[in-house]
């Protein structure tokens, strides 16, 4: 999660298949060293090498990583050394993610001996973090580039020479028909390593003449008093299938009333249904529903809307939020009558102003309940940073009582914003499909 573009470093992760592994790839060359070494040494056969991941000491941080960073993988690597002799080896992979090779010991030794010094690391630097969830991974390589990652219940994680096999019999997904290791059960991903691996689902619509994928990504929604996760936010994507483009905010805003409903409803229909195939440990208590302020304005389209979403909050037991996009230039009373007929079947609504002061003051006295903003997205240290987010959340407040940030490129920007006064923030997906958490 460093400030630097992940586009120079790792390049995403997702979704591989359905064994509960996924797929991490990554740019930067001193990353593709250590896979080199991991698969020239073998690191990878049997379950003998992890990831843990570093987030949830980085978010307790904040501000202080900057400073720590070294000193926290510092520590792992001396308390790696204390636990593990050679051939064991470990590399900081990237800002957030240590990898450690285990070949010398059993995997199910090796993985209790990470998670205790994931613990006492915690432990030095943060306090007590044994409330969390382990954010430790199991690891084999893929390509040169490439590693597939599984995270790891202590509760089912044995010894696993029987799953992966000689290493000859270890292949990409892909390769063959099947994957490479079994379904293995595992506890729900955590709060902070979620945020690394987005799920996207899709569905093809027609809208003149063209062919349009409209993908939704689930975004974790943070409540920033406590810094924790509390629900799930639908991203629509749209791409048009011709020149494989997808279409930004502005392609988005000019698309007539009937074309954006077609958007929002196949947004919904895809966001509902990738909760749906979640755990309900793995589902928190709140679905963000973005949709345009035209497509809710139809009877017929907010009908449609409001009852596919308030079947499934019901069906999962969780409460709705309605994020009403596409406000510039609609009459207050007019945003006034369509919220009235919304708020009845959810628990709040807030209006989204896109990321310009004066567009805020434009929803006073609308009857929103809160005010969303997007992050713009334009690189700023962090002193600059919160000095925005501090204007933008006054501005909020002050128009609408709370204020939400979408848009967040990473989990250090979050915490900036919880310093600024912001209450609520999701970090995109599209960021973190396409270039892993920075």
């Amino acid at each position: 999660m460093s400030e630097v573009d992940m586009k120079d470093r790792a390049a995403g992760v997702v979704q591989a298949g359905g064994s509960g592994f996924e797929t991490l790839t990554f740019k930067e060359s001193e990353a593709i060293e250590i896979i080199a070494r991991l698969r020239e040494t073998q690191g990878d056969v049997r379950g003998r090498a992890f990831i843990v991941n570093l987030d949830q000491i980085i978010v307790r941080l904040g501000a202080r990583w900057e400073v720590k960073e070294g000193l926290v993988h510092e520590h792992l690597r001396k308390s790696f050394t204390q636990k593990f002799q050679e051939p064991n080896w470990c590399a900081q992979l990237q800002d957030n993610l240590w990898l450690a090779s285990t070949i010398g010991v059993g995997s199910r030794q090796g993985a209790l001996k990470c998670a205790e010094i994931w613990h006492d690391t915690g432990q030095f630097f943060v306090g007590d973090i044994s409330d969390t969830q382990l954010p430790l991974f199991e690891v084999l390589v893929e390509e040169a580039d490439r590693l597939k990652i599984r995270q790891i219940d202590l509760n089912t994680f044995f010894d696993r020479d029987e799953d992966f096999g000689p290493k000859s019999a270890v292949k990409p997904l892909g390769a063959s028909g099947q994957d490479s290791a079994p379904v293995k059960t595992s506890q729900p991903v955590g709060t902070m390593t979620t945020m690394n691996r987005p799920v996207l689902s899709s569905s093809i619509i027609m809208i003149g003449g063209k062919d349009l994928h409209v993908a939704c990504g689930v975004e974790p929604v943070f409540e920033l008093k406590n810094l924790s996760m509390i629900g799930h936010r639908l991203e629509p994507f749209v791409i048009d299938r011709t020149g494989n483009v997808q279409l930004d905010s502005k392609a988005l805003k000019g698309m007539d009333w009937g074309d954006r409903e077609k958007v929002d409803l196949a947004n919904i229909e895809q966001g509902l249904q990738l909760l749906r195939s979640r755990s309900p440990g793995q589902r928190k208590i709140l679905i963000v529903v973005p949709v345009a302020f035209s497509t809710m304005a139809s009877a017929r389209s907010r009908n449609k809307a409001i009852a596919d979403v308030s079947k499934a909050a019901t069906d999962m037991g969780m409460k709705v939020l309605y994020e009403i996009r596409g406000l510039a230039g609609v009459p207050s009373h007019r945003i006034l009558e369509v919220i009235s007929l919304i708020k009845p079947y959810c628990m709040t609504v807030v209006g989204h102003v896109g990321s310009e002061l004066r567009a805020i003051q434009a929803v006073r006295q609308c009857g929103f309940s809160g005010v969303c903003l997007t992050y713009d997205g334009v690189e700023r240290s962090q002193v600059v940073l919160e000095e925005y987010l501090k204007d933008l959340s006054m501005a909020a407040k002050a128009s609408a009582g709370a204020c939400m940030v979408q848009g967040f490129d990473n989990l250090r920007q979050v915490a900036v914003a919880r310093l600024a006064g912001v209450s609520h923030a999701s970090v995109k997906a599209s960021a973190l499909q396409a270039t892993g958490a920075r």
